[in-house]
């Protein structure tokens, strides 16, 4: 089986060394560069599994680098770590990286998320997108939950938001519909699931959990996603009174507020099962705002 490999853009050798010995230790082939110019001829020959990438590089910016991987259909999935000494201007860049490390580097920080990534290895490998709906495939959306926890990690007083869509009876449909119908109605009701979000969200679909889900990045106060959740329900129950085939067909809907205390990404899905049973039980009202606290509660 061969190594995922992770690209070091770095012209300070001690911070190159330090990335290279948790990358190697973890698991990673690494490959180094100093420069901005030598990064982007790497990356026109290769696709990396991460691109660790400091900002400020002789002869081609990081900020240039990152714009550039962005706008190319082969390298914008690839995850991509900038490292900066300069916190402020790192928030004033113009393409938002998967995840900011401030100089100096912690080194058990580092180490976490490279072992965070281990889980994720092989999803970008996979369709980023599922065939039937179009929006994003649950491997992907995995890695872009991924590194939304890593980065509340940095700063626990933030959180984020998973919103989730549970249409019910969707297995009573399943059997009333072959299987070029339920393609349809699945394609139409992901329409209104994405028409209703920004396109800028990452919105999946998970044929293995029968859940729509995107993430809320930014969360200035719980009442922010439940307007969101609130119009995405009447949209959506427009459509399902329209193709109601006499099941009752009905959206739960329910957003999960995302702190630093979950330990990886499979907490937070136990707790969006748990959320989507207690909807269903009737116990909250459609939609709710949960979290990890008043789950744990009701276990």
């Amino acid at each position: 089986m061969e190594k995922p490999v992770a690209l070091i853009v770095e012209d300070d050798r001690d911070i190159v060394a330090l990335f290279r010995h948790v990358l190697d230790v973890a698991g990673y082939q690494t490959e180094i560069v100093l420069d901005g110019r030598d990064a982007m001829d790497r990356l026109e020959a290769m696709r990396p599994n991460i691109v660790l990438l400091d900002l400020q590089l002789p002869r081609l910016s990081g900020v240039e680098i990152l714009k550039r991987m962005r706008d190319d259909e082969r390298l914008m999935r690839v995850p991509v770590v900038v490292i900066t000494a300069y916190a402020p201007y790192a928030d004033s860049l113009p393409v938002e990286p998967d995840l900011l490390l401030l100089k100096p580097v912690d080194i058990n920080q580092l180490s976490s998320l490279v072992q965070r990534l281990q889980a994720t290895q092989g999803a970008l490998d996979e369709p980023s997108h599922d065939i039937v709906t179009g929006l994003y495939a649950l491997p992907f959306f995995s890695v872009r939950l991924t590194f939304s926890l890593e980065r509340i990690k940095q700063s626990s007083f933030r959180r984020f938001g998973v919103l989730f869509v549970d249409v019910t009876p969707m297995d009573e449909l399943k059997l009333h519909l072959d299987e070029a119908e339920m393609r349809a109605f699945l394609r139409k009701l992901a329409d209104q699931f994405r028409v209703t979000l920004r396109p800028t969200d990452t919105m999946a679909w998970s044929s293995e959990k029968n859940l729509f889900l995107t993430l809320i990045e930014d969360i200035p106060t719980p009442e922010t996603p439940l307007r969101i959740a609130s119009r995405l329900r009447d949209a959506m129950k427009r459509f399902l009174d329209a193709n109601d085939r006499g099941l009752g067909l009905r959206a739960n809907l329910g957003v999960l507020l995302c702190d630093a205390e979950y330990g990886g990404i499979e907490g937070i899905f136990d707790d969006l099962e748990t959320a989507r049973n207690q909807l269903r039980a009737g116990l909250y009202t459609n939609p709710s705002i949960f979290d990890r606290e008043m789950l744990r509660e009701r276990r």
